[in-house]
C-alpha cells in the first residue's frame, strides 16, 4: 500500500448528517494508487475531516493529525478526540457511526468480512502469525550456527558413561539360550547362569553381566557438552539413553536445552527444546520453557575443555578435573556462579571433590552451607574449612562432603572424638550436627549415637525426628533422659508410639472431663425426659434401638460415625427441650459398634432422619424395613399409653362425682 500516493487523492466533503454531530461519522469509498486498490474510510466530527483510514486485505493505516498509525478504527476515533490509546483499557466517551448503510457495506464487501472489527481481528491474527514465523526463522538461523556434536562424544558415551555389556539368557528345556550385546553373537549352553552375575561371553570372552529377566535393559544419564564457535560458546544439555538388547547396545542423545553465551561471558540466552525426545537435528527450540526443560546434574564431556573453558575465563576453575573424574555436577550452575565463589577451585584441586560438588549442585543451599561452615574470604585450606591440619587431612583422605565437614568442625569445637566409621555413616546418611543437637546435648558421644542409630529399624529419613520426639515426650512425662535406659530404648519406634498413645489418652481424658463439665447442665435437663423416651427402646432378632441418655454419647457417636450429631449443641438442646430425641441403632452381634443414628420427633414419634457413617445409608432397604417395624411398635405403645391415661382419668372422676 503506497500511503503517500493515497494521500494525494482528494478526500470527499462531509456528509450532511455529520455537520451537527459531536460523535464521529464515517464514510467509505474505493480508491486506487499505482494499480493497488484499497478502501478509504474518512472520519468526520462536526463536519470536519479528522482522520483518513486506508485498508486492503494485507494491511491498514490511519492518517490522523499529520501522522500515520496502525491502530484500529475505534482507536482512530480516540485519537481524534485526543484520548489516550497507550493502554489496554481506558475510559471512552465517544461512539462513531457510519454515515449510511451503503458506506458500511462498501467497506466490508471490499474486505470480504461482515464487520470492520472482524477484519481488524483477522488482520491482527495474520500479523501475529507472520511475527511468529519471522521469530522462528531467526531462532532456526541462530541455532543452525551451533556446531554438530563431535564424533568423539559417541566413543566417550560408549566407553565411559555406558561401559557395561549384558548377556541375555533364558531357559529352553535343558538348554540355556543366550545372546551377547558386546559381540552380537547368540548360542546355547547346557549349564546356564544366575541373574545378575558377572561372567565372560562364551563367544567373544568379554566380561559381561547376565540378565535372565527380560530381553532389554535401559539406563538414562544426563550429559552436558560445551562447544565454541565464532565469538560465542554454548552449553548443551542432553538426555543420553542407552538400550541393551537384540544382541547390541544402542545409545541415543536427546537435546533438552542450550545456553548461548558471548565470548568472555558466563551468562547468556537459554533456548528450550520443544520435543521430549529429539536429537540435535530433529529438535526445535524456543525462548519459552513450555516443556519444563532445565539444566541438571550431569556428566561433562571432557574432550574439548582445554579450548572451551577459556571462553568463560574458567580454564583454572577445576571443571576439567570434575569432568575427567566422571563426577556428576550441575555444569550450568558452576558456569554461572563460579566467579562469585572462587574458593571452589581450592576444594577441587586439593582433592575435596565431593565437598565442591555438593556446594555447586545447589548454589542456594550451598550458600546456606557456606555461611558459617566455609570461609569464603580465607587464603588457605585450613581457613576455608575452619579446621586444624589433622582434620583437614582426614577430610582429604575420605573426600568428605558438607556433612563430614560439619561433623569435624563439631569434633574440634566440642573436644570429642568421632571415629572414621561414624563419619562415614553420618556422611552416607546426610545427617548434620544441627539436627542432632537435642540428642547430643546430654549424650556428648557421637559414636554412641551412631552405634544406636545402626541398630534401629526406623528409616534414616525419620530416625532423627523420631528420636528427638521421643526424648521430648519422655522428659515431659518426668523421665530422666540422661539415663541410658531411657535414652536408648531397645525399640525406639515402639517406645515412641507408646508415649504417643499415653499422651493421646491423657489428652482425650482431659477433653472428656471438659466436655462432661460443659454438658452437665444439659444432662440434668435431658435426664428429666428419660422416663418419657423409654418407649423408644426396641429390639428384634438382629437389631436394637437404644435412646441416648447423655451428651457424651452423642459426641462419641458423631466422632465414630464422622457425622454432625455431636459436633454442636443443637441436638442436645432439642433433647433437653423435649422436641426431638437421638436414638442409636445397633446390630445385636456388634452392640458396641455404632451403626445408624436416628432423630425422632417426640411430638408425633415421626422419624426425621437416619444416617450411618459419613452420612451414608448402607443396607438401606434392610434398615427401611427395620425402621417400619420400629415405628409400628412405637405407635402401638403410644396408643396403649393414651388408653391407660384415659382409664386413670375416669377412675379419678367417678369418686369425685359420688362425693358431689
Amino acid at each position: 500500500m503506497k500511503r503517500a500516493k493515497l494521500l494525494e487523492i482528494k478526500p470527499f466533503g462531509a456528509p450532511e448528517n455529520a455537520r451537527d454531530k459531536m460523535e464521529g461519522v464515517a464514510t467509505s469509498r474505493l480508491v486506487e494508487a499505482d494499480g493497488e486498490a484499497a478502501v478509504e474510510i474518512d472520519m468526520f466530527y462536526e463536519g470536519e475531516l479528522r482522520a483518513r483510514y486506508f485498508a486492503d486485505d494485507e494491511v491498514h493505516y490511519a492518517y490522523v493529525d499529520g501522522k500515520w498509525n496502525t491502530c484500529t478504527l475505534d482507536n482512530v476515533e480516540r485519537l481524534c478526540l485526543m484520548e489516550d490509546v497507550s493502554h489496554d483499557t481506558y475510559w471512552h466517551t465517544g461512539g462513531w457511526e457510519w454515515a449510511s448503510k451503503e458506506d458500511e457495506e462498501r467497506a466490508t464487501n471490499f474486505l470480504g468480512v461482515w464487520s470492520m472489527e472482524a477484519y481488524e481481528r483477522m488482520l491482527g491474527g495474520k500479523k501475529r502469525e507472520r511475527a511468529l514465523d519471522r521469530k522462528q526463522k531467526r531462532i532456526e538461523e541462530e541455532m543452525a550456527k551451533v556446531p554438530c556434536v563431535p564424533d568423539e562424544v559417541g566413543e566417550w558415551l560408549e566407553s565411559v558413561i555406558f561401559p557395561e555389556h549384558f548377556l541375555f539368557f533364558e531357559k529352553d528345556g535343558k538348554r540355556t539360550i543366550y545372546n551377547c550385546t558386546s559381540c552380537g553373537c547368540a548360542g546355547w549352553k547346557k549349564i546356564g547362569w544366575k541373574h545378575g552375575e558377572w561372567t565372560k561371553c562364551p563367544k567373544c570372552g568379554r566380561e559381561v553381566r547376565t540378565n535372565g529377566r527380560g530381553t532389554e535393559r535401559t539406563r538414562t544419564e544426563q550429559v552436558v557438552i560445551l562447544q565454541r564457535y565464532g565469538r560465542q560458546w554454548v552449553e548443551r544439555q542432553f538426555k543420553a539413553v542407552c538400550k541393551w538388547g537384540d544382541g547390541e547396545k544402542r545409545i541415543n542423545l536427546y537435546e533438552k536445552c542450550r545456553a548461548v553465551m558471548e565470548m568472555g561471558e558466563c551468562w547468556g540466552k537459554v533456548w528450550y527444546g520443544l520435543h521430549s525426545e529429539a536429537d540435535e537435528f530433529e529438535q526445535d527450540f524456543w525462548d519459552a520453557n513450555s516443556g519444563g526443560q532445565r539444566f541438571t546434574n550431569s556428566y561433562l564431556w571432557p574432550g574439548n575443555l582445554g579450548e572451551v573453558l577459556e571462553c568463560g575465563n574458567l580454564e583454572k576453575s577445576g571443571m576439567d578435573i570434575l569432568a575427567d573424574k566422571g563426577v556428576k555436577f550441575n555444569v550450568n550452575q558452576f558456569i554461572t556462579g563460579f566467579h562469585n565463589r572462587p574458593f571452589v577451585e581450592y576444594l577441587i584441586k586439593t582433592g575435596l571433590v565431593r565437598l565442591a560438588v555438593e556446594i555447586v549442585n545447589d548454589w542456594t543451599v550451598g550458600g546456606q552451607y557456606v555461611h558459617g561452615c566455609v570461609r569464603t574470604d580465607a587464603h588457605d585450606l585450613r581457613g576455608t574449612l575452619q579446621l586444624d591440619g589433622n582434620r583437614v587431612s582426614r577430610m582429604k583422605r575420605m573426600n568428605g562432603g558438607v556433612s563430614a565437614l560439619r561433623w569435624l568442625q563439631y569434633e574440634q569445637k566440642e573436644g570429642v572424638r568421632i571415629t572414621q566409621e561414624s563419619l562415614d555413616y553420618l556422611g552416607s546418611k546426610d545427617i548434620d550436627p544441627e539436627g542432632c543437637e537435642e540428642i547430643l546435648k546430654g549424650l556428648k558421644s557421637v559414636n554412641r549415637m551412631v552405634n544406636y542409630m545402626k541398630k534401629q529399624k526406623v528409616a534414616t529419613s525419620k530416625l532423627i525426628q523420631t528420636w528427638r520426639d521421643y526424648l521430648r515426650m519422655a522428659e515431659a512425662e518426668g523421665m530422666d533422659v540422661t539415663d541410658d535406659i531411657v535414652r536408648f530404648p531397645k525399640d525406639l519406634k515402639a517406645r515412641h508410639d507408646q508415649l504417643v498413645e499415653i499422651r493421646n489418652r491423657r489428652r482425650d481424658e482431659e477433653k472428656a472431663r471438659e466436655e462432661e463439665k460443659k454438658y452437665a447442665g444439659l444432662d440434668r435437663r435431658i435426664k428429666k425426659w428419660l422416663p418419657r423416651v423409654a418407649k423408644y427402646y426396641w429390639q428384634n432378632d438382629a437389631h436394637v434401638v437404644v435412646p441416648a441418655a447423655r451428651c457424651k454419647e452423642l459426641v462419641e457417636e458423631g466422632r465414630r460415625l464422622h457425622h454432625c450429631v455431636g459436633a454442636s449443641d443443637i441436638y442436645m438442646e432439642r433433647m433437653a427441650e423435649g422436641k426431638t430425641w437421638i436414638l442409636f441403632l445397633r446390630k445385636k452381634a456388634e452392640l458396641e459398634t455404632p451403626y445408624y443414628t436416628i432423630e425422632i420427633d417426640m411430638k408425633n414419634d415421626k422419624i426425621l432422619q437416619w444416617y450411618s457413617e459419613y452420612d451414608r445409608k448402607p443396607d438401606k432397604e434392610v434398615i427401611e424395613k427395620v425402621l417400619k417395624k420400629f415405628s409400628k411398635s412405637v405407635k402401638l405403645r403410644r396408643k396403649e399409653e393414651q388408653a391407660g391415661a384415659g382409664q386413670e382419668r375416669a377412675r379419678v372422676q367417678v369418686p369425685m362425682a359420688a362425693m358431689a
